[in-house]
């Protein structure tokens, strides 16, 4: 008797793990499908907020380097068709206004008064803040040790949300939140 109360008890036991086993295995499931719709939904808004023209999503796909001189390459062409002093105040203004939403994408990425890395530097940035890209990208490029990746970038200006007008390594910035 003693040994066929305690298959019972054995038998009572399994029956309720394996009923908390399959509750738990549901509730992993909703919360994993729920957070799945989450990230869904953040990388859409994300790729809606970051981009607002076409020509923006196709250089994305690109390098950062090869859209900034796309972007350049646009300006100065526009820039040719104007009169002189129109270019000259357009000019101006392009230098004075940001046209385009870019994310750091790497930690305490310095922001400098002049391109190189001898320049004085203004601020540190932080992983996955904002800046606004203001349409300058310098002609050379700079290969740089970044850990374990080598990255060869021109220089980048920006514009930061509380003001700061200064120059950061291209391969720190980005289109899209990495």
């Amino acid at each position: 008797m003693k040994g066929l109360l305690s298959r019972i008890e054995i038998l009572i036991v399994l029956v309720f793990l394996l009923a908390f086993l399959m509750w738990a295995g549901s509730r992993c499931k909703e919360t994993k499908v729920s957070l799945q719709e989450e990230v869904i939904a953040e990388s859409v808004e994300d790729s809606l907020t970051t981009n607002s023209t076409t020509a923006q999503k196709k250089s994305s796909n690109n390098t950062l380097e090869e859209a900034l001189r796309k972007k350049k390459d646009e300006i100065a062409a526009k820039s040719k068709t104007e009169t002189a002093e129109t270019s000259t105040s357009s000019a101006a203004s392009s230098s004075t206004s940001p046209t385009g939403k870019l994310y750091i994408t790497i930690d305490k990425l310095k922001l400098r008064s002049e391109p190189g890395l001898e320049s004085k530097i203004l601020g540190e940035l932080s992983l996955f803040s904002e800046v606004f890209f203001m349409e300058e990208v310098t002609d050379s490029i700079y290969t740089l040790s970044l850990g374990k990746d080598v990255a060869s970038e021109p220089y980048v200006k920006v514009k930061t949300k509380r003001g700061t007008i200064g120059w950061v390594y291209g391969a720190g910035v980005n289109y899209y939140k990495k």
